[in-house]
């Protein structure tokens, strides 16, 4: 090019700037020549007879659709009509074959716009080199693919997206290298030129009025270089990426967003006629684009990375950090969304296995209890009823209780303890009284070895204890104390207990009873100076009863009574029933104590209704044992990781390992906590914790140290999360607590469908990581197997036939899976069970209140609490049978992984040749496999503290779910990754991306696509029938029907709990999908406003027993979407009963509408005239529902909420402004005018989708314009057929209140001449606006100009007006109206301004 630039004004300066275009041309080597044209379509037959791609490749595969995708490409460059829809996968191949070509033309047509932004003014952009540059390219084959394949990928969200992000990666690119220094460059030249111009250094050929054109020009670059210019110098990439994107007006920016539309970066689309102006718009449109691109996104992304790096590798040592900062980060960022919340790992850890232990023990206590249970009912059988004729109904049960603990104790041996057998006397004797009984000799012998079965697991748990080294006794002591223990607490129970839980005693002490403990108080009375009457002492015997209880920690039974001693301390004594019998002898109480005889103590007995049974003492004595064992070694184990811990920093650099071994937590004294523990609440009181053995043989290992108050209580009790002083009031357990946890219920474990569903979609956690691409039969064999694990046997409970118990081998694996936390674990069972946990907790500082409410729950409830707990074992149950197969499959795939890895002498991760002695063990590898299903399927034991504090709130349902599918989601990725890093486990980390890639892509999309062809559907009815969804079906999954010339849907999202993880994106693109003219990143913010609220919505959300609530009281009658429950004139008794009835529906069980829907189906009815089919009823018992569509029903409901929508925003126009004070903003109703008439638009705009959406879904313009007319909005609908917007006006009436108003106030008019000749001009520019367009109305064009009065003098004395001119009416034309009127009214307002005047 030439070595001169010429300016406008004809002016030369001597600089080589064009050399800019033609480097950015030669460095990408781009030719933009015409093309021979392709004769025939590339479709797939063509590609196969050339041998391109082989049949194989692309039947039913993604290859298929990408040729496709090429085919319909080229077919649309031929100009052919494309009849069928274009498929997600070829929209794809449109947007990267678009995207290929957008890169260098980008590149190209910024070097072009340089050039022309100094061309002569007066240039149409018609012959700008840009302009000419662009019409050529269309012309060319290359420019007719890039048109044609941007189509292509515009036909779906996903599409368009990819096509806008393979620009920015382009771009960004290209940047790197080249765009760069070509800005620097530019940039240079653009200062070159401004000093020359400014200096008189350039060439004169013209006059001077050109010069001045050329300093203007210069100056307006100067301006955009100069404005900006900070934000290259930040991020250059950015800029440059932005100046080399092409589409950045399809694009759009944050500014284009009506939320964000303040910011300076909103585009400019409005082309100009002069080709230099036009030039300079592009520029800077490219340029607010780079700037975006630069901050703040990318500063965005770098600061969520840096957290996030922050969280992972130092989040162990956040929380005790000097940096207010990192500590905001650990308390706000990460701890919320913790698995281990504010805990340490170990803590957590084994505050996890600890739980998992106590499971494990139970269900080994209930298999026990359960031999027993075999065993009594085949006894009550074979002896004709002997156990009935028995006075005593728990005789038989008390008789196999004393033989089993208290005839015969375990014994030392060595440093065991040993069940010695039955000694010949306690067989002789048991043997005797069971003959008495009608008991056969086997089924005897049978008692006898399960209860010395039994003896020897607990004397083996009793020796486990005995090795501890907390026990601080010798194990002859210890043995002592725990045969007691067991014999005299553990097998005792006491009906006065277990018989009066409800408000109505089922239990009461007999007079007999009552008397001899009275003599007993006479007698402690006597014994210490004192004396009581009969009626008296029979009222202290009375509120003896009241007040007894068992103790959590010892089992024992204790009651208060009033100290008679005048030496006591205390003026009331707890009596602890268990102190009493020691080392198997009677111990009193001292002299003038209350138990002086044996007769004394079973006298108590008698009153408390002592009783024993063989099931629950085996149950209490295992539990407690097993526990005691798991607790030992929980204390143990926190300890030593303590110590281990601060072992390896002596040892280390702290600042090398900081965060990621964490902190020793324990420590000695309270400074070296302190100072260890910075930043943290420090307990000022050591550690001592209680267990069920007394201080004298066990000590706590923890005991003495100091550690935080947070984990201090954590280990005291272990998962469970402390309320505050709020939920654990009676007040708030009863108005909330209580109703939303029964509510809960209700609609999910007592509803019969509900079940089906949690079972169907717990299926899908088995595809999500890949547990299904493993051989059948053994997919086959693991689901029978686990069949056989799960809990509950409901077949045996429901019937006692010890054919349907498990076997003991399955048993087995189901305690190992409790103890490792995979079973168990089902998000709403153990939401629902932590709801009513909160309900009876007896944390609280007033017993008695905690004792009333539990009362009120056991009153009446106990067929209700059967029917319950069958319900939710049940829930459990269809969970954990894929829990059960998950960790059999993860197991197999391990077990294979390393066989295979042995036969082909693979080298594991660390270089070693893995071989037989290598492999890990059987155990470890089950235990690794547990881990995986602990963390990749939804698990409650992994949910946040906070997500679990929600349950307690007002808002939120099942929050804990949607947060374990986030959890749980991204461990799955995770692990994946690093298992395809390990050369044995690759294959394992392989399947898991491919089935959690087809759980989240493949399955919805198949889904979908099978739907819509096997009922013949179009893409656009698919979209049309999104307008029409309800709210919280349109952005979900939807599979869309079509039978018997009625629409249908089922939204799919119901019954797949995965798409949780994919809702935001499927939101995101189904906004853009319904709004594809408009600029991409508005659509883009919009869709994930909306998805953000979806994610946050189970956690903020009104909980089910609060919203009706609040619909019934705080909204009046109405609902949260505006539906009436009553009439506001209803009689108070018909609003009564219409509240009744809501509240009914919304809290009952959730299967009910389902039920009502099924019946009326059944019985061919209708509800509100829609007809329910069979077949699509039955589908919701898996979660499939579906729902029929009814198109005059949705227009009727959406032209009601277009005229509530149309009186809301016709009041933005005035806010403010009639306050009777004056107005200072000259401009306020002009803004407000505007912003008014923009969410009209929008209103009109919604209002024109849904009218072309039923007209696609086959809707009848006449019956369209009939529903219009029913509604009295026939005017609406002649501006939504013509695809036109109708802006508000200002009425007469409104004109002459500010003028009255006024007036009277002697106040400013904010609605004068000047605003509403203003209006007039804005109203007639916004009725250009065609619907569903951009907004394109700037409002800075209207306003008024500010009045500078600084110096202004002010105004001598003014003669007052004539009043006759001043109240003389406005003039009329001759149509009745003043020409303000004439000009801003609509049609119908001017008909109503005539009618008042009477001219009409």
């Amino acid at each position: 090019m030439s070595d001169t630039f010429k300016l406008p004004d004809g002016s030369i300066i001597i600089e080589d700037t064009e050399e800019v275009v033609d480097e950015v041309i030669k460095d990408k080597d781009l030719q933009l020549q015409e093309t021979t044209e392709v004769e025939e379509p590339v479709g797939i037959d063509v590609l196969k007879e050339k041998g391109i791609i082989s049949p194989s490749s692309i039947t039913g595969s993604p290859t298929e659709e990408m040729v496709r995708g090429i085919s319909k490409i080229v077919d649309k460059v031929q100009g052919k009509e494309i009849e069928e829809d274009v498929s997600l996968v070829e929209s794809l191949v449109g947007a990267g074959v678009s995207s290929a070509i957008k890169i260098p033309k980008g590149l190209v047509t910024f070097g072009t716009l340089l050039f022309d932004i100094f061309q002569e003014e007066g240039i149409p952009y018609d012959e700008t080199l840009t302009g000419r540059l662009t019409e050529a390219f269309e012309q060319t084959t290359l420019g007719k693919i890039e048109q044609a394949s941007s189509e292509v990928a515009a036909e779906t969200a996903a599409g368009k997206i990819t096509e806008a992000i393979g620009q920015l990666y382009g771009a960004g690119k290209i940047a790197q290298k080249t765009a760069i220094p070509v800005i620097e460059k530019t940039s240079r030249k653009v200062r070159q030129l401004v000093s020359a111009i400014k200096g008189g250094r350039y060439v004169k050929t013209t006059n001077n009025v050109n010069a001045a054109r050329a300093v203007k020009k210069a100056n307006d670059l100067n301006k955009i270089t100069g404005k900006d210019k900070f934000i290259a110098i930040a991020v250059g990439g950015g800029v440059g990426g932005g100046f080399i994107v092409s589409d950045v007006e399809k694009i759009g920016t944050f500014g284009d967003w009506d939320f964000l539309d303040f910011l300076p970066t909103g585009l400019d689309r409005n082309q100009r006629e002069q080709g230099a102006e036009d030039a300079q718009r592009q520029l800077l449109n490219r340029l607010k684009f780079g700037a975006e691109l630069g901050f703040p996104i990318i500063p965005a992304v770098v600061g969520t990375i840096k957290t996030g790096k922050l969280i992972t590798q130092f989040g162990k040592d956040l929380a005790y950090s000097d940096s207010m900062l990192e500590r905001w980060v650990d308390r706000f960022v990460g701890r919320p969304f913790r698995s281990r919340s504010n805990k340490t790992q170990e803590l957590f850890d084994g505050i996890q296995k600890l739980e998992g232990k106590k499971s494990a023990i139970k269900v080994l206590a209930k298999d026990a209890a359960a031999d027993f249970d075999d065993t009594i009912r085949a006894i009550s059988k074979e002896t004709s009823g002997a156990a009935q004729a028995l006075k005593d109904p728990d005789a038989m049960s008390k008789l196999i209780s004393e033989f089993m603990f208290k005839s015969t104790d375990d014994v030392v041996k060595g440093k065991s303890i040993a069940f010695p057998g039955f000694s010949n006397k306690s067989l002789k004797r048991f043997r005797e009284s069971m003959s008495e009984l009608g008991v056969s000799k086997g089924s005897v012998n049978k008692i006898i070895k399960d209860s010395a079965a039994f003896r020897n697991t607990t004397a083996g748990l009793k020796s486990l204890i005995s090795a501890s080294k907390n026990v601080v006794t010798g194990t002859e002591k210890l043995n002592k104390i725990l045969n007691e223990r067991i014999k005299n607490q553990l097998t005792v129970d006491y009906k006065i207990i277990d018989d009066n839980r409800g408000l109505f005693n089922g239990y009461r002490p007999t007079a007999e009873s009552i008397k001899e403990v009275a003599q007993i108080l006479q007698k402690y009375a006597r014994a210490n100076g004192k004396s009581l009457d009969d009626a008296t002492a029979n009222k202290l015997v009375t509120d003896v009863t009241k007040n007894a209880f068992k103790d959590k920690t010892t089992g024992a039974l204790v009651f208060d009574i009033g100290e008679q001693s005048a030496l006591a301390d205390k003026a009331v004594q707890r009596i602890n029933m268990g102190k009493y019998i020691t080392t198997g002898k009677f111990k009193p109480d001292g002299k003038g104590g209350l138990i002086q005889k044996e007769a004394d103590l079973t006298a108590f007995k008698k009153l408390f209704g002592e009783y024993r049974n063989a099931q629950k003492g085996i149950y209490a004595v295992a539990s407690e044992l097993g526990e005691t064992i798991a607790r030992d070694k929980f204390y143990q184990t926190l300890l030593d990781d303590s110590n281990r811990i601060a072992a390896a920093i002596k040892q280390g650099n702290p600042d090398v390992i900081r965060g990621q071994i964490g902190r020793p937590i324990f420590f000695k004294n309270y400074n070296d906590a302190v100072v260890n523990l910075p930043n943290q609440d420090i307990a000022k009181v050591p550690l001592s914790l209680k267990t069920a053995l007394p201080e004298t043989i066990y000590k706590s290992p923890l005991d003495g140290y100091f550690t935080t108050i947070p984990y201090g209580e954590a280990i005291r009790v272990g998962d469970a999360v402390v309320g505050s002083a709020l939920t654990r009031s009676a007040i708030y357990r009863a108005l909330m607590l209580i109703p939303k946890g029964l509510s809960q219920a209700a609609k999910t474990i007592l509803g019969p469908f509900t079940h089906a569903r949690n079972f169907f979609s717990s299926m899908f956690t088995t595809i999500h990581r890949g547990n299904i691409l493993i051989p059948p039969e053994k997919i086959v064999e693991f689901l029978n197997r686990s069949r056989k694990s799960v809990q509950p046997q409901l077949l045996y409970r429901m019937t006692g036939n010890p054919k349907y118990r498990n076997a003991p081998a399955d048993q087995a694996l189901y305690r190992f899976l409790l103890e490792e936390g995979v079973t168990n674990q089902n998000i709403v069972a153990r939401e629902l069970e932590g709801i009513f946990s909160d309900i009876t907790q007896l944390r609280t500082a007033n017993m008695t209140t905690d004792k009333w409410f539990n009362k009120i729950l056991n009153t009446g409830t106990r067929k209700f609490k059967r029917l319950y707990d069958v319900a939710q074992d049940l829930y459990t149950a269809e969970d954990d049978l894929f829990r059960v197969y998950n960790f059999l499959a993860e197991f197999y795939k391990l077990d294979n992984a390393f066989n295979v890895a042995i036969k082909k002498g693979i080298r594991d991760i660390n270089g070693k040749v893995v071989t037989q002695a290598t492999k890990p063990s059987e155990l470890e590898l089950m235990k690794e496999a547990a881990q995986i299903v602990r963390e990749t399927v939804p698990n409650y034991a992994y949910v946040s503290d906070f997500v679990k504090g929600v349950r307690r709130s007002p808002l939120g349902s099942f929050a804990a779910f949607p947060a374990e599918i986030y959890r749980t989601g991204v461990n799955t990725t995770v692990r994946a990754l690093k298992e395809i890093k390990d050369p044995v486990r690759k294959q394992i980390g392989y399947n898991s991306l491919v089935g959690q890639g087809f759980t989240y892509a493949v399955i919805p999309v198949i889904a979908t696509e099978a739907f819509r062809t096997l009922y013949g559907i179009t893409r656009d009815q698919v979209n049309a029938l999104r307008e029409v969804l309800p709210t919280w079906s349109e952005d979900n999954t939807i599979l869309p029907v079509y039978e018997d010339g009625k629409y249908k849907y089922i939204d799919f999202s119901h019954g797949f709990f995965y798409d949780t993880m994919i809702e935001p994106v499927q939101t995101t693109l189904s906004t853009v999908q319904r709004n594809p003219d408009q600029p991409l990143v508005p659509q883009l913010l919009d869709g994930f406003v909306k998805s953000t609220g979806k994610v946050f919505q189970p956690f903020i959300q009104e909980s089910i027993w609060i919203g009706t609530v609040l619909d019934l009281f705080a909204r009046k009658g109405r609902t949260k979407e505006g539906r009436q429950i009553w009439n506001e004139r209803d009689e108070p008794g018909d609003k009564l009963s219409s509240a009744i009835e809501y509240a009914a529906k919304e809290l009952s069980p959730g299967s009910r509408e389902q039920l009502i829907r099924l019946y009326k189906a059944l019985t061919d009815q209708t509800i509100k005239g829609t007809k329910y089919e069979i077949p699509d009823e039955l589908m919701g018992l898996f979660g499939f529902r579906k729902v029929p569509i009814n198109l005059e029903k949705t227009l009727k409901v959406r032209i009601q909420q277009f005229n509530t929508d149309t009186r809301n925003e016709r009041r933005l126009i005035f806010a403010d402004t009639r306050t009777g004070d004056p107005v200072k903003d000259d401009n306020i109703i002009i803004r407000q005018f505007v912003k008014a008439n923009k969410q009209r638009y929008e209103t009109y705009s919604k209002m024109r989708r849904l009218y072309d959406s039923v007209k696609v879904l086959g809707m009848r313009d006449e019956k369209i314009a009939e529903e219009f007319s029913d509604r009295n909005a026939i005017r609406l609908y002649g501006f939504i057929e013509n695809n036109k917007f109708d802006p508000f006006g200002v009425s007469t009436d409104v004109i002459a209140a500010y003028a009255k108003e006024s007036d009277e106030k002697n106040i400013p008019n904010p609605l004068n001449k000047k605003v509403l000749k203003k209006l007039k001009k804005m109203r007639k520019d916004m009725s250009k606006l065609k619907l569903n367009q951009e907004f394109n109305i700037d409002v800075e064009k209207y306003l008024l100009p500010e009045a500078d009065t600084s110096m202004v003098p002010p105004l001598p004395e003014q003669p007052q007006p004539n009043p006759a001119i001043v109240q003389s009416p406005p003039p009329m034309t001759t149509q009745g109206l003043t020409p303000t009127e004439q000009a801003l009214l609509s049609e119908e307002e001017r008909m109503i301004a005539l009618r008042n005047r009477g001219l009409v």
